[in-house]
C-alpha cells in the first residue's frame, strides 16, 4: 500500500472533490481532473479552494479549465431535494456523484496509475459504482485529499463553478445569495420567503438543512 508521500508522487492520477454540500443556498458540485505529470499544474499552485479567496478561485479555476482534462457533476437545488427526499443520505447522492465524474474522465483518460478521492464517508458509496475491480485498487480514499495537486484542481474547478453558479442564482432572485449556513445565510432566505414565497424557496437551497426549519 502506498504512503503519503507516494501517493502525492504518482502519476498519471485523478482527483476528485466536491463544493457546496455545507452550503444552504446552491448546487452541489462534484469535479474529477486528470494530471498527467506534476508540471502540468505546478505553476498555479493549487490547493484547497477553501484556502483561497473567491476572487483568486475565480482566476485560477479559469485557467485550470483550459489546462486539464476534467469532468463536472453540478447537481442543482431542485434536483439535489428530489435525490435527497429519495436517498436521506447525502453520502448517496456523494458517491454516485463522484463516481460519474471519474468515469466520464476515464472515457478519454483510461489508465491513470492512481484515483485519489477526497473522502466524505464509507468509501463503498463510491466502489459500488464500479465493477472492474482492477480499477478499484487504484482508488485511494484520503482525508484532507487536497493536499494532493490533482484533488486541488479538482477542488478549485468545483468551487469555480459552484461560484458561478451561485452567481446566476443571484441574478435570477434578484439579490445575492450569500455562503455558507449562518445567520447572514437564514437573514437572506427571510428576506427571499417575503419575495417568492416558501414553496419556491427549493429552486435556491438544500431543504433538509436545519435553516430550511427555521422558516418553516
Amino acid at each position: 500500500m502506498l504512503d503519503n508521500k507516494q501517493i502525492f508522487k504518482t502519476f498519471p492520477k485523478i482527483g476528485s472533490d466536491e463544493v457546496g454540500k455545507g452550503d444552504f443556498f446552491g448546487p452541489l458540485v462534484v469535479c474529477a481532473v486528470y494530471i498527467e505529470d506534476s508540471a502540468q499544474i505546478s505553476e498555479l499552485a493549487a490547493r484547497d479552494s477553501k484556502t483561497i479567496s473567491d476572487s483568486r478561485v475565480e482566476k485560477l479555476g479559469a485557467r485550470l479549465v483550459r489546462m486539464v482534462e476534467y469532468s463536472l457533476v453540478r447537481i442543482s437545488p431542485e434536483k439535489y431535494n428530489q435525490l435527497y427526499q429519495r436517498f436521506k443520505n447525502i453520502n448517496v447522492i456523494l458517491g454516485w456523484a463522484h463516481a460519474q465524474a471519474i468515469k466520464n474522465v476515464l472515457e478519454k483518460q483510461k489508465n491513470p496509475k492512481i484515483i485519489l478521492i477526497d473522502k466524505f464517508g464509507p468509501e463503498f458509496r463510491v466502489l459500488k459504482h464500479f465493477d472492474d475491480s482492477a480499477l478499484k485498487e487504484k482508488m485511494v480514499f484520503f482525508s484532507r485529499a487536497e493536499q494532493d495537486i490533482a484533488v486541488a484542481a479538482a477542488s478549485i474547478i468545483a468551487r469555480h463553478t459552484f461560484l458561478k453558479e451561485m452567481g446566476k442564482l443571484s441574478t435570477q432572485c434578484g439579490r445575492k445569495l450569500p455562503l455558507g449556513a449562518g445567520e447572514m445565510v437564514d437573514s437572506a432566505a427571510r428576506e427571499l420567503v417575503g419575495k417568492i414565497g416558501l414553496q419556491n424557496l427549493s429552486k435556491y437551497v438544500k431543504v433538509h438543512f436545519k435553516n430550511y426549519l427555521r422558516l418553516v
